[in-house]
């Protein structure tokens, strides 16, 4: 994400599994990621948290007061643990995330608009070189139970005795087996003993069968392209994702581009900035053998096209492997 999401031609390591499952035949030695976290907020997501603890949510003064001071604020908060193994052309992970938006609407009689999803599933792919490792082809296969929730409470809902109760019934349960497909093929340059990396071209086909989550919000299907090439210490990559519009409601071109640069300062420091859905993100890493740390800021589109309104988020990336 520090790179603007730019990944699907560049994918080279567990993350491929979520990207394109093709980089796993890109990956040069083995290795077990025993703790990786990541926990991100945006600002609005913050300042939620921070008043909601302060708030007697059997008193509907306090809660009436706390809602109409977050009129049109947007709060999100998210966080996932992926302990993995990869190696060359395989990877395996564990996957448990979950994130929550928060939107209050109506001055006069406001409401809380709730929408959160939790995953909890296994993953692995296996992917191939062919033609001189010049194409890598991989599938992977993705078991997920998800619980989602999206509805409106108002303020008689929230200080109405077993309100926690009534969440826990509006919360909705699914499962699914989900199968991905992809491939790289790199296109080597004349310049034999240079630094400079092949140009590389990405396909991505992501959630292709059961996609279909029971009561749960479904994952929607998506086809992405990508490109990458390595000049130096300079990475440079784009993908335009979801080429045939499955994912949401909207077409908006805008929000499917994703622009990422990559400088790798030192051997164990990476610098990345980029694009995405029209903002610019920035991002910091650090990646030794045992200890992998990233930080990063990136805006999400919650609008219905690019520029309409931004949401900046912050993350925080912490690793540790053998």
């Amino acid at each position: 994400m520090g790179m603007g999401g730019a990944f699907v031609a560049l994918s080279n390591d567990a993350n491929a599994l979520f990207y394109n499952p093709a980089g796993l035949a890109d990956i040069k030695e083995s290795q077990l990621s025993l703790a990786v976290i990541e926990i991100e907020s945006d600002n609005g997501g913050y300042r939620f948290t921070d008043d909601a603890l302060k708030v007697d949510f059997d008193n509907s003064k306090e809660v009436a007061q706390f809602l109409r001071g977050h009129i049109g604020d947007y709060g999100h908060v998210g966080a996932s643990f992926f302990p993995n193994y990869s190696s060359p052309d395989f990877a395996f992970g564990l996957i448990s995330a979950a994130d929550s938006n928060l939107q209050v609407r109506d001055r006069q009689y406001p409401k809380l608009d709730a929408d959160a999803i939790a995953d909890e599933g296994v993953c692995t792919g296996f992917a191939h070189s062919f033609l001189d490792n010049n194409l890598l082809v991989g599938a992977n296969l993705k078991y997920i139970f998800r619980q989602s929730l999206e509805h409106e409470y108002t303020i008689s809902d929230m200080t109405t005795s077993g309100f926690k109760d009534r969440v826990r019934d509006d919360i909705n349960h699914g499962s699914g087996l989900l199968l991905d497909l992809g491939m790289i093929y790199k296109i080597q340059g004349a310049q034999e003993g240079t630094d400079r990396g092949p140009l590389q071209l990405g396909i991505s086909m992501n959630n292709l069968i059961g996609n279909k989550l029971g009561k749960a919000e479904d994952i929607d299907p998506h086809v992405d392209l990508g490109i990458s090439k390595r000049i130096g210490k300079i990475t440079l990559a784009a993908d335009y994702v979801d080429i045939f519009h499955q994912e949401g409601e909207d077409q908006d071109v805008g929000k499917r581009i994703h622009l990422g640069l990559e400088y790798a300062a030192t051997k164990i420091l990476n610098l990345r900035t980029g694009i995405y859905q029209g903002y610019l993100t920035f991002g910091i890493g650090l990646n030794t053998k045992y200890l992998k740390i990233d930080m990063l800021t990136y805006s999400e589109e919650v609008g219905t096209y690019s520029g309409q309104q931004r949401d900046r988020r912050y993350m925080l990336s912490f690793g540790l492997g053998i």
